[in-house]
C-alpha cells in the first residue's frame, strides 16, 4: 500500500483510495512573498511510560518517584475511581478531590482555591477527570500533570477542556492548559476497557478529514495554514495507519500497542498546542459528534462517535465510503446509526444541527450547505436501512 504522504490532494468528486478509505491532503505551499522563518516556541509535554508492564502497584511506586523528580512535591490530586490505586503512593499531598459526575466548570472553579497551596495539579483518571483538572490548574495558576487511565481521545495533552458549566448542561470546549509532563502506566492502560482504546484510534482517524476541512477554509481565504501543526496532525495519523487493515481484539492489546497509541495521541494533542486551537484535528466529524451530544446525549466514547461521524465527512469529500466503513468494522467502532441508538430521522436532525455547534469553523458541511431533503438523501445513501 502506498504511504499516505505519497498521495495527491483531492482533485475529483470520487476516487479510489488506499485501503480503509482515507488519504492525507498535500500541505499547501506558502506564497513566496509570505515566506518567513518562525521558530516554534511551543514545547511538547515530556512523557514517560512506566517500566512495569503488568503490575499496577509497581507502576504506582514509579509514579510517586517520578512526580518528585519532576518537581511535584506538594501536589493537589484530582482522581477518578480508576485512578485511586495508581495514586496511592503519592506523598506530600496538600489536597484531593474526585469530580465523578460533578465534573463541571463550576466544580473546577470551586476546587481552584483549594489547590493554590500546591505546586501542581496531578490528574489521575479518564478524559472528564483530566479536563476538570486542567481548569483547576488554570484557576490556581499552577502546572498541570496528566496521568491518564484511558487512551480514548487526543485531549490528554491538549490545551482544551470539554466540560458543561453546571450539572445537566451542555459540554463546552474551553481554552485551558496543557500538561508540562505526563505519565502513562502501562499496566493500567493495558487493562483499560478495549472500547476506550478503540475510541482513541477512532479519534485519530479523523485527522486527515480535519486537514481536508482546514484546507477548504484556506482555499476559501478564511484561514491560514500552520505547517508545524499540520505536519503533527498528519504524523499522528500515520502512526496508527498500519492498524487499520487488521481486526482489533483483546489479544492485540500489549505494551507495543499502548506505546504506539500514546505516541499518536500525544502528537495529535501537540498539534493543538502549537496552533492553540483544535483546528488541525477537528473538522466536520467533530461537529457531528457534538450535535449527537447536544440532541441525544453522549451515545459512546467521544472518539468512537467521531469515527462514526467521519463516514459523513468521507462521503461529502467524495472518498471511498465502503473502504472506510470496512476499517471501522475491523476496529470494532460504530458504523451504523442503530449502534448509537439513532434512527434515520435522528441522523437528519444531527446533520442539520451540526454546523451550528461551532459556527466559526468552515468545513465540508458548510461547503455542502445541505437542506433537509439533501440531508435525508445523504443519510439514505450511507445507511439505506436506517
Amino acid at each position: 500500500m502506498p504511504g499516505a504522504s505519497e498521495l495527491a490532494a483531492p482533485s475529483a468528486p470520487t476516487r479510489a483510495l488506499p485501503p480503509r478509505g482515507l488519504e492525507l491532503p498535500v500541505l499547501p505551499p506558502e506564497p513566496l512573498d509570505g515566506v518567513y522563518l518562525v521558530a516554534c516556541t511551543t514545547t511538547p509535554p515530556r512523557t514517560t511510560l512506566s517500566a512495569s508492564i503488568d503490575d499496577e502497584n509497581d507502576a504506582a511506586e514509579e509514579l510517586a518517584s517520578w512526580l518528585r523528580a519532576n518537581g511535584a512535591e506538594q501536589p493537589f490530586l484530582v482522581t477518578s475511581a480508576h485512578g485511586r490505586q495508581l495514586g496511592r503512593g503519592i506523598t506530600g499531598v496538600v489536597g484531593a478531590a474526585a469530580p465523578g459526575a460533578r465534573a463541571t466548570q463550576a466544580w473546577a472553579q470551586a476546587q481552584s482555591g483549594r489547590a493554590r497551596r500546591a505546586d501542581a495539579v496531578v490528574a489521575i483518571g479518564g478524559g472528564r477527570c483530566l479536563d476538570a483538572a486542567k481548569l483547576v490548574a488554570v484557576g490556581a495558576g499552577i502546572p498541570f500533570v496528566a496521568v491518564p487511565t484511558q487512551l480514548s481521545h487526543d485531549g490528554v495533552c491538549s490545551p482544551v477542556a470539554v466540560l458543561p458549566r453546571a450539572m445537566g448542561g451542555l459540554a463546552e470546549s474551553l481554552e485551558a492548559v496543557a500538561p508540562q509532563v505526563a505519565f502513562f502506566s502501562r499496566p493500567t492502560l493495558i487493562r483499560s476497557p478495549l472500547a476506550s482504546l478503540r475510541a482513541g484510534i477512532g479519534d485519530l482517524l479523523s485527522n486527515p478529514l480535519a486537514l481536508h476541512d482546514w484546507n477548504l477554509a484556506f482555499e476559501a481565504g478564511l484561514e491560514q495554514i500552520d505547517h508545524t501543526a499540520w505536519n503533527l496532525s498528519a504524523q499522528s495519523f500515520r502512526l496508527i495507519e498500519p492498524l487499520l487493515g487488521e481486526r482489533l481484539g483483546p489479544e492485540h492489546v500489549d505494551p507495543a500497542l499502548i506505546g504506539l497509541l500514546v505516541d499518536a495521541l500525544v502528537t495529535s494533542g501537540f498539534a493543538m498546542m502549537v496552533l492553540g486551537t483544535s483546528r488541525p484535528v477537528s473538522g466536520a466529524e467533530h461537529k457531528i459528534s457534538h450535535a449527537i451530544d447536544e440532541l441525544f446525549g453522549g451515545r459512546a466514547h467521544h472518539g468512537a462517535q467521531v469515527a462514526f461521524a467521519s463516514l459523513v465527512s468521507v462521503a461529502l469529500h467524495g472518498f471511498d465510503v465502503e473502504s472506510f466503513r470496512a476499517g471501522l468494522v475491523n476496529l470494532g467502532l460504530p458504523h451504523h446509526p442503530r449502534q448509537l441508538g439513532l434512527s434515520h430521522d435522528d441522523m437528519v436532525a444531527v446533520l442539520q444541527r451540526a454546523p451550528s455547534t461551532r459556527p466559526g469553523r468552515f468545513t465540508v458541511l458548510e461547503r455542502a450547505a445541505l437542506d433537509g431533503s439533501a440531508t435525508g438523501a445523504l443519510v439514505r445513501s450511507l445507511w439505506a436501512d436506517a
